[in-house]
């Protein structure tokens, strides 16, 4: 009887951590893949933008289109609530004279609303002010950029 019970109890105890692993397990997927567009609105050059450690591209100023390729396949964590990006601009005439580096900067942003888990594109909007806004789009929009040329 003693021995049943014992049975009992450790497939009670290996259950539960069979479900604890799959749920840790699922806990781990992902949203997407999506693709990834950036469009500048500044007046520099983004030479790259990194999404959470994802190359997502460059993004030229001045160009009607946006001035960003298209880059795939950028996978958002379910369990992720902001996006982490890290941003290197082209150099200006001074910096490239002078041998200085390049301006950096980082900062979070939260992930957008994501109406479809599987596919789409996140528009990247670079703003002036190094400010970053993100939305999921089904098919990339033709944004309207002051001053851009053809």
């Amino acid at each position: 009887m003693l021995r049943t019970a014992i049975r009992w109890e450790n497939l009670f105890i290996f259950g539960c951590l069979v479900v604890l692993m799959i749920g840790k397990a699922c806990s781990n997927e992902t949203y997407g893949p999506y693709h990834v567009i950036g469009y500048n609105y500044t007046d520099r050059n983004i030479f790259l933008f990194n999404i959470d450690d994802f190359g997502a591209g460059d993004s030229n100023a001045h160009q009607s289109g946006g001035g960003g390729g298209i880059t795939c396949c950028l996978e958002i964590p379910r369990s992720a609530r902001t996006l982490h990006f890290k941003i290197e601009y082209d150099l200006t005439r001074e910096q490239y004279d002078k041998d200085l580096p390049t301006d950096k900067f980082e900062t979070d942003i939260p992930v957008p609303f994501l109406p479809n888990k599987h596919a789409g594109y996140i528009e990247v909007h670079f703003l002036p002010r190094k400010k970053i806004e993100a939305k999921w789009v089904d098919f990339p929009t033709r944004p309207h950029i002051p001053n851009a040329t053809e």
